[in-house]
């Protein structure tokens, strides 16, 4: 660690204590596949000078969602649209990736949801300092057997079936 990393602020949320938070959804506890993934964030633009991938992204819907995933519900049998209007940063990652995430459920017991979660203090938190610092530190996780999508947004998503 250099001078500048120890002398770097460091960002606090509630307590400063590794939380886990609910977030209810429709498949919170389900056994699920993330099929797709499509991010496509806002830049200030002005409207006259918007590049011309936005329009062409790979979120094939004409709204203003920066990160559109789609998730299939064994469970329910059903594909849901989780939609983020604003998102600050995102991460997908292979379930190993949240090692901490599985360390901390078995410390305090559970987690608020097997499938879909908020967690805050986390390693992120303290990696991507910038990117919490419009947020109230809490992030929206939807956990697979496979994958893990992590959402750092300033509002929660709007969920849909499909």
């Amino acid at each position: 660690m250099n001078d500048s990393e120890r002398d770097a602020p460091e960002l606090i949320f509630g307590s400063g204590e590794f939380e886990f938070g609910e977030w209810a959804t429709p498949f919170t506890d389900a056994s699920i596949e993330i099929l797709e993934v499509a991010y496509a964030p806002r830049r200030p633009w002005p409207a006259n000078q918007l590049p011309h991938y936005r329009t062409n992204s790979l979120l094939r819907e004409h709204d203003d969602s920066d990160l559109v995933a789609r998730i299939y519900s064994y469970d329910a049998n059903k594909i849901y649209r989780v939609a983020f209007p604003w998102v600050s940063a995102m991460r997908l990652l292979d379930e190993g990736g949240l090692l901490e995430f599985w360390g901390k459920t078995k410390e305090l017991g559970s987690r608020p949801g097997q499938t879909t979660f908020r967690v805050r203090n986390h390693a992120w938190t303290r990696e991507s300092l910038l990117s919490f610092l419009v947020t109230d530190g809490w992030s929206f996780v939807v956990a697979s057997d496979n994958e893990c999508l992590e959402v750092l947004s300033v509002a929660p998503p709007t969920i849909t079936e499909e």
